[in-house]
């Protein structure tokens, strides 16, 4: 399948805006491998004049060496320079009038080899040579705790970039646009195994089914999808398999430190900066309920990264019989099922925030919320106009009324345990789910309920 470039107006009008700028401009661009950086960049320098630089695990004054070849060749020009400020001052002068593109990709790679020396070169550079210039200069990286390093207050180039863009996961609406005849279904199940990262998006083809894609990528121990989670943990940290270990626990249902601590035998004093890390990476996060109890200060660790939690949850334990090549789709069929209804809960949330599912109030906040033995899957409120909407969010298919609003009734008991203005508050109540039969859909929304589902794929919607 042909990787199309895709939702990424916004980041291409960032850029575009700092270009027309006309001066010297500073611009950081990172994000974890294989989410699309390279291409934002080559989309962006499109019929620029541009120069682009792939950085390599060599020493830098290899690098250096290279990098002035490649630009010499490119531009059919001779610029001799010993080092990358000779570099700099020379085309400062010699393209003074015209905007000239400097892209260098994967700059980590020369920050983990020679941080201080190249931070602080950079720093010179970005200083005492681009200022008069046209010069617009980007770097990028996939390290992202290297990358963020240089947003450090001690380091050399802190406040130094004009532009900083992470670049995220595509939306689950905008991942839909890689396939034209998947169903919502396969759309939904393909989205929660590998998310919104457009390198492994391009590795399902929609004219196959989601199990028979599994089979033939994260099932097969020559596909880059069985192993390419471990090998990032790998390439990025020094101490990989601590963090795994770590991940796993979370997979498997540990979410307070405590928990994770004992589970993976990290001492609980450690604890933090590994997840901080991880939180940096975007593989984990953090979470509060939306409403908080005043006794309730304890936070959640959660995977937000779907392959990664797909990976955990279903390839990497059962390594040894995916490389033994008796793995199938079917062993995982029944817990899978578990598993998207756990990740549908962020879709759903992902849908009423994008106005997918429309709310008869204008939201400030939402998200879960628990306290003690309740839980309730999705609330969204507004301090303001005292509304709120408490939801179930259900991977089901419901065709009987009477079921449906068996689980209205158990969510209406739950809200009554959130200390939210009470007795001041307008609440409303619902469902969202796989799919509702059309007779039940009606007849709740007739009694005032708010009740939502998958329905038909119609564009980009749902």
């Amino acid at each position: 399948m042909t990787l199309k470039f895709l939702d990424r107006k916004e980041e291409v009008k960032k850029i575009e805006e700092k270009y027309g700028s006309d001066k010297a401009e500073f611009v950081l661009i990172y994000g974890r491998r294989r989410i699309g950086k390279t291409e934002l960049i080559k989309k962006f320098i499109e019929e620029k004049r541009a120069f682009y630089f792939l950085c390599e695990k060599n020493k830098i004054e290899v690098e250096s060496e290279r990098f002035l070849e490649r630009f010499n060749r490119n531009f059919d020009v001779f610029i001799e320079a010993r080092n990358l400020e000779d570099f700099f001052e020379t085309i400062g002068t010699r393209f003074k009038n015209e905007r000239l593109i400097v892209a260098i990709d994967e700059f980590s790679y020369w920050l983990e080899r020679e941080k201080d020396k190249i931070s602080s070169q950079f720093q010179y550079i970005v200083d005492e040579i681009l200022p008069g210039t046209k010069i617009f200069l980007i770097v990028c990286g996939s390290l992202v705790s290297t990358m963020e390093s240089l947003l450090a207050y001690k380091n050399p180039l802190y406040g130094r970039a004009t532009l900083r863009l992470k670049v995220l996961p595509l939306s689950f609406l905008d991942a839909c646009e890689f396939f034209k005849k998947f169903g919502i279904d396969d759309l939904v199940k393909v989205y929660t195994s590998v998310g919104g990262i457009p390198a492994y998006l391009k590795e399902f083809n929609d004219s196959f089914t989601f199990e028979e894609n599994v089979n033939r990528t994260f099932f097969n121990k020559d596909h880059v999808l069985f192993d390419d989670a471990e090998r990032l943990l790998k390439d990025e940290l020094r101490e990989p398999y601590v963090y795994l270990s770590i991940l796993e626990q979370i997979s498997e249902g540990a979410t307070t430190l405590s928990e994770i601590s004992s589970k993976s035998r990290v001492d609980v004093t450690n604890l933090p900066k590994y997840l901080k890390v991880l939180e940096n990476m975007g593989l984990i996060k953090k979470f509060y309920p939306v409403i908080r109890e005043k006794k309730s200060k304890r936070g959640i660790y959660k995977i937000m990264d779907n392959y990664f939690h797909f990976w955990l949850k279903f390839v990497h334990r059962y390594k040894e019989e995916i490389e033994l090549g008796t793995m199938e789709f079917s062993v995982i069929a029944k817990e899978f099922n578990r598993y998207v209804g756990v990740v549908f809960e962020d879709l759903a949330k992902e849908f009423i925030i994008k106005k997918s599912f429309n709310l008869p109030f204008q939201f400030i906040r939402i998200g879960k919320w628990w306290y003690k033995d309740k839980e309730i899957d999705l609330i969204a409120l507004n301090e303001h106009t005292k509304q709120i909407a408490f939801f179930e969010v259900k991977w089901h298919e419901f065709e009987r009324e009477k079921e449906a609003k068996r689980i209205i009734e158990q969510l209406k008991e739950k809200s009554a345990f959130v200390n939210w203005f009470n007795n001041k508050r307008t609440e409303y109540f619902g469902i969202i789910a796989k799919k509702i039969g059309t007779e039940v859909k009606e007849s709740l929304r007739n009694e005032g309920y708010l009740v939502f589902d998958m329905g038909q794929r119609q564009g980009k919607g749902v």
